[in-house]
C-alpha cells in the first residue's frame, strides 16, 4: 500500500485543491494507494496555500514558497490548485525546489508559455502591470503533469443528466457572473480583464437581432430550468478556462458554447470541437455566427450534446481517478 500525506488540508486552499481525491478516497484502497494527514507516508502532496501566496508581491512569494519547501523532507508533489494554465509563482518555486512534478488541472503549451500575458494567463492577454512569460526547457516541461481531476470531479451529481421533453424556446443562456469584485494577484488588480471578456458577449447579444437570450442573473433552480430551455448555453472563460458551468451546461442538455480551447492540455477533456461543443473567437467575434449554426443544426447539435454526456460519463468516475494516480505513484 502507496501511503500518501494530504499536508494542512485546513490551510487556505488546499482542501478545495486535492477536493476530488477527498470525494473519491474510498475507492483509493483499492488500487493500492492511502490518503494520511499524519504518520509516515511514502509521498507527500502540498497544496497551493503551502508553497504560494497571491495576496503577496510576487517575488515574496516566490521566496515564501522556497522557505516553505527547504523544510520538508521525503518525497513530495506540488500541486498548483489555481484555475488557470498559468504558471505564475508555481513555476519559480518549482524549478528551484525539490519537488518531483509539479501539477496543474490544465496546462497550455509549451510555446505558448513563452508568450507575455497579464498573470500568464494567454487569454488575458498582454500589456498588465504583471506580464509573465516563461521559457521552459523539455525536461522541465516533462515534469509539469495533469493533475488527472477538473471540475468535472468536484461534483458527482454532474453525471446525474437532466431530462427535458419540453420546448427549447430560447437560443441561447448567457447566465453568469460578468462584472467580477474588485480583486488583486500579488498586488495587481486582476478583475478588470476576467469582466472585460465577459460583459462583451452581452454587448453582442444585446446588439443582436432575432436571436432569444437570458443573461439575468437568477436563484439557481431558475437558471437550471432556462438552461434545460435553452439551445445552446455560452460558458466563456473567468480566472480559468475549464470552468464548473461547462458541467452544468452539458448535465442540462444545452449545447456547450465556448471559447475555443485548442490552447488547453487537461484530463479528463471533453473539449472536442463540434463533436462536445461548439468554439467561438476569444474576441466573441463569430458569436452571432455560432449561435445561429446551432439554430439551424437541431440534429447535429442534439448529437453533440448526447456526446458530451456520454464522455462525462464515461471519464469521470472515481476508478479513473484512482487508476490515473495509481500508475503516476507507481512510476515515480
Amino acid at each position: 500500500m502507496i501511503k500518501v500525506k494530504l499536508a494542512n488540508l485546513k490551510n487556505g486552499k488546499n482542501e478545495y485543491t486535492f477536493r476530488p481525491l477527498l470525494i473519491h478516497h474510498n475507492i483509493f484502497p483499492q488500487f493500492g494507494i492511502q490518503f494520511v494527514i499524519d504518520g509516515s507516508y511514502d509521498y507527500e502532496f502540498i497544496g497551493t496555500s503551502d508553497f504560494l501566496n497571491k495576496r503577496i508581491p510576487l517575488e515574496e512569494s516566490i521566496k515564501y514558497g522556497l522557505d516553505s519547501l527547504s523544510k520538508k523532507e521525503g518525497k513530495y508533489f506540488l500541486f498548483d490548485g489555481s484555475d488557470s494554465t498559468s504558471l505564475m509563482a508555481s513555476y519559480e518555486v518549482f524549478k528551484e525546489s525539490n519537488a518531483i512534478n509539479l501539477f496543474k488541472t490544465a496546462l497550455t503549451s509549451i510555446e505558448q508559455y513563452t508568450n507575455p500575458s497579464a498573470f500568464n494567463k494567454w487569454f488575458f492577454g498582454s500589456g498588465s502591470n504583471l506580464d509573465l512569460s516563461y521559457n521552459i526547457s523539455q525536461d522541465v516541461y516533462d515534469r509539469i503533469k495533469l493533475t488527472g481531476w477538473n471540475f468535472g470531479y468536484y461534483n458527482p451529481q454532474y453525471k446525474d443528466f437532466i431530462l427535458f421533453n419540453g420546448v427549447k424556446d430560447i437560443d441561447i443562456c448567457a447566465i453568469y457572473m460578468g462584472n467580477h469584485p474588485e480583486n488583486y494577484d500579488h498586488g495587481v488588480r486582476n478583475d478588470l480583464m476576467y469582466t472585460n471578456h465577459r460583459i462583451k458577449a452581452w454587448e453582442i447579444l444585446k446588439n443582436s437581432k432575432n436571436i432569444s437570450y437570458e443573461i439575468n442573473k437568477r436563484p439557481f433552480p431558475e437558471y437550471t430550468d432556462v438552461l434545460k430551455r435553452s439551445k445552446c448555453a455560452l460558458s466563456p472563460f473567468g480566472m480559468g478556462e475549464v470552468c464548473f458551468r461547462d458541467f452544468e451546461i452539458i448535465q442540462a442538455g444545452s449545447v456547450l458554447l465556448k471559447p475555443d480551447m485548442s490552447n488547453v492540455i487537461t484530463y479528463p477533456n471533453i473539449y472536442i470541437p463540434y463533436e462536445t461543443y461548439v468554439p467561438c473567437n476569444l474576441d466573441y467575434s463569430d458569436l452571432i455566427e455560432k449561435i445561429k449554426w446551432i439554430m439551424d443544426n437541431p440534429i447535429k447539435c442534439s448529437e453533440i450534446v448526447k456526446n458530451a454526456q456520454e464522455l462525462v460519463k464515461k471519464l469521470y468516475t472515481p476508478e479513473n481517478l484512482a487508476l490515473y494516480w495509481q500508475h503516476i505513484l507507481v512510476n515515480s
